[in-house]
């Protein structure tokens, strides 16, 4: 009979705290927990050095999409490159068709051709095996632009009538990005406004009235690169006590999960439509500018 110690550890509650975590407490990279907050260095918004006043702000704003871009996969296999062609593109007419329904117009759909490789198998025989040429196989990307961003579950079940089951990415896009910078470069220059005369009155400082602009930065952060991921569950330890070698240990299955974890909000002076539910796309403008102090 095989021997083995099977130990149990079960996690107890230590802490009485009232916060909420969730699952994602189980996230190897999680720092909700254990004072991660604290570990972050803070950022100088205000700093002086001789007759130099520097003020520095960094603006967020969470903007939904205007469109989707949703590049799906698609593969055909025969016998000859002729029947892998019309096959793919069978499958693609009846698949551009149906997905009109959803308002897609033609200009909104781009074929982008992958590959054409041939397939090898293995002829098995009762002393050798000899691989051999058994196909071809047309590989394409099927590129769809949705305006009705909610459309896109519509869209994957129109795909998946036509054996289309690989959805490549998924990117969000506004088009009006000069619209959005123009009103973060507003709301930046409110707030170092705003911690200038906190100053000025604070300290009864004089500010001369030239300044010079040594950063202005924009940029955005798109949802697919800020999912993480975690596998939540308890387990059992075995430990053998014996150096049966034949002794098999299968694993249960864990079911990984992923969320979206937008930038950290904490280092930011303001933060535009910052609970909104649905996924959107980080706009950041940071602004630093240099004022002379009057002796």
């Amino acid at each position: 009979m095989k021997k083995f110690l099977l130990s149990v550890f079960i996690l107890g509650c230590i802490n009485a705290t009232a916060q909420i975590s969730g699952n994602q407490a189980y996230n190897e990279n999680n720092n909700y927990y254990g004072g991660g907050r604290q570990n972050q260095t803070p950022q100088n918004s205000i700093s002086a050095s001789g007759d130099q006043f520097t003020i520095s702000t960094r603006v967020l704003m969470n903007v939904r999409p205007d469109v989707l871009v949703v590049t799906l996969g698609i593969n055909h296999e025969s016998k000859t490159v002729k029947g892998c062609n019309e096959g793919i593109k069978k499958r693609i007419d009846g698949f551009v068709k149906e997905a009109r329904s959803l308002g897609v117009k033609e200009s909104d759909i781009y074929i982008d051709f992958i590959s054409q490789t041939r397939i090898y198998d293995y002829e098995v025989g009762e002393t050798r095996a000899v691989q051999k040429e058994t196909g071809f196989e047309v590989k394409k990307n099927i590129i769809v632009r949705l305006t009705n961003v909610k459309a896109f579950n519509q869209l994957t079940d129109i795909a998946s009538e036509f054996a289309i089951y690989d959805i490549v990415k998924a990117e969000y896009i506004n088009e009006n990005v000069d619209a959005l910078y123009a009103k973060l470069f507003d709301e930046a220059v409110k707030s170092i406004d705003n911690k200038k005369q906190k100053y000025v009155k604070a300290f009864k400082a004089t500010l001369s009235d030239d300044f010079n602009i040594i950063q202005d930065s924009y940029y955005s952060v798109q949802p697919r690169t800020q999912y993480q991921k975690y596998s939540a569950f308890e387990s059992s330890e075995v430990n053998y006590v014996t150096n049966d070698q034949q002794y098999v240990r299968k694993e249960a299955r864990k079911a990984k999960t992923f969320y979206y974890q937008g930038i950290d909000t904490s280092s930011f002076d303001k933060v535009i439509n910052p609970s909104d539910p649905e996924v959107c796309l980080q706009y950041v403008v940071e602004m630093k500018i240099v004022y002379h102090i009057k002796k």
